[in-house]
């Protein structure tokens, strides 16, 4: 039961930061489902070697950390890629943020 207010509370995140990123104009739709798919994509690199292959198998370790350390060069990948996203106004999300968080 405690995970319901966990997710009400997940959800009132969410919404409140897209409310935040409109108004400011730095919501960007696509970059949103981009991030959705890009989670889906970590998930199943991290959790599919847990499910599928025997923990005593010999290639349990190896797969583990391949996947490991694909799913932490596909995080840097997005990383780079969502900073130089361009938002519907034509600026790039590092420029968004900078206009918005001056030194």
């Amino acid at each position: 039961m405690f995970w319901i207010l966990f997710l009400f509370l997940m959800i009132v995140q969410i919404v409140s930061g897209i409310r935040r990123e409109q108004k400011a104009g730095e919501w960007s739709w696509s970059k949103f489902v981009f991030a959705l798919s890009f989670a889906a994509l970590e998930f199943v690199l991290l959790f599919v070697p847990l499910t599928y292959v025997d923990q005593h198998s010999r290639y349990y370790n190896p797969l583990w950390i391949t996947a490991t350390v694909l799913a932490a060069l596909n995080f840097i990948w997005f990383i780079i890629v969502c900073r130089r996203w361009r938002l519907p106004n034509g600026r790039t999300s590092l420029e968004a943020y900078r206009d918005s968080h001056p030194k």
